[in-house]
């Protein structure tokens, strides 16, 4: 029961109208006193409760005495709160950009992301900003998956992403194959031993799993901007559009990429 009052509740109705309603879906047809017993709304508030109900059509009543009360299809009433939520969102919206002062934007080159929510929709957009190059790479096979939509929003604007899967064990994942080229290499042949270069050092810093935050994937667009997927406490997004750290991001991942040739085809795989 109070489970389905809260998920009411967030659809717009108020505590007691949610508790008066899913106590009538639950127990049918009712009198007033019958209602307020299985709700746990006070008596004397039941009545004005059941009132406004049914003045937005979400009860019904069958004059007598006692007043019979019942509750409307649960279908329409869902409907009509999902209706007026998705108005009341699309005013929202209105109402705020109306009240938006026209200012000329401040650059700033970094901006920190908190929540998966958040870090997947960041990624989606810059997916649909991208007019070159979309790269990626990632820690997690399984992590590239709730990142789906970005790379179809790549794909939509006719990029194809190359999206290179560090692994620690062997992987190979048929869905990824709809997503973009997808390359797999061994976690192994970035950690392992001392950095030969410039790109092997950078890489190391990059993925090393040894510091606070675990890095668990990276976006590249252009070369222009990126964005930086870490665990630490939760997903978290590091949005970076300070020139020389995109193109510097995105020369790591291409490194690996023209190197993959030089390792042994039983340490790693294409799709």
């Amino acid at each position: 029961m109070e489970e389905l009052v809260e998920r009411l509740m967030r659809l717009g109705l108020k505590e007691y109208e949610a508790r008066v309603y899913a106590a009538l879906v639950i127990t049918g047809p009712a009198k007033a006193s019958e209602i307020a017993k299985e709700s746990g709304v006070p008596r004397p508030r039941v009545y004005d409760v059941l009132k406004r109900l049914h003045e937005r059509g979400f009860v019904e009543v069958s004059e007598g005495s006692p007043a019979y009360f019942r509750a409307v299809e649960p279908e329409k009433v869902i409907a009509s709160l999902r209706d007026d939520y998705i108005r009341s969102a699309e005013e929202a919206i209105i109402m705020l950009k109306s009240h938006q002062k026209e200012r000329q934007e401040e650059w700033l080159p970094v901006w920190y992301l908190q929540g998966e929510w958040s870090v997947r929709s960041r990624a989606e957009e810059l997916a649909g900003e991208t007019e070159e190059e979309f790269v990626a790479t990632f820690m997690e096979p399984a992590l590239v998956l709730k990142f789906r939509r970005a790379f179809e929003r790549a794909k939509e604007k006719g990029i194809t992403p190359k999206i290179l899967i560090l692994t620690r064990k062997a992987f190979r994942e048929s869905r990824l194959e709809e997503l973009g080229e997808v390359y797999y290499l061994p976690l192994s042949k970035v950690l392992e031993g001392e950095p030969r270069d410039f790109m092997e050092a950078v890489a190391r810093a990059l993925f090393s799993t040894g510091e606070r935050y675990v890095v668990k994937g990276l976006f590249v667009r252009d070369s222009r901007e990126s964005l930086l997927v870490y665990e630490e406490g939760g997903i978290k997004g590091i949005l970076v559009k300070i020139p020389f750290i995109p193109v510097i991001q995105r020369e790591v991942v291409e490194y690996y990429l023209r190197k993959l040739d030089g390792y042994s085809s039983t340490c790693l795989s294409r799709t």
